[in-house]
């Protein structure tokens, strides 16, 4: 099984070969001085489709499990009218574009 960080780099490989996506790892946490930087919840990468529309992908394994964080990020994204991918393979990102 894939780590969730092979995917994430497969995934990050696949965007950047595309001309259609502006897309970039998204870094999320707390540093080593207890400062918190980035969305709880964001996804791990995040982008522009053409045409000026959002695009968030959360990579998982084939057995993870999205955070009530995650969750409600999700429905934020798609809620503003953002397209919101749950990648546990490249295959699933380029299914999810296809005719976007």
């Amino acid at each position: 099984m894939q780590s969730e960080n092979d995917i994430k780099k497969a995934v990050l490989a696949y965007m950047e070969a595309r001309t259609d996506v502006f897309a970039w790892r998204q870094n999320t946490g707390v540093s080593r001085r207890h400062i918190r930087f980035g969305r709880n919840g964001a996804a791990d990468i995040t982008g522009i489709l053409r045409g000026g529309r959002r695009l968030e992908i959360e990579t998982k394994t084939a057995t993870g499990k999205q955070s009530d964080a995650q969750v409600e990020f999700q429905a934020e994204i798609e809620r503003m009218g953002g397209l919101y991918i749950l990648a546990r393979s490249v295959e699933d990102v380029a299914t999810a574009l296809e005719g976007v």
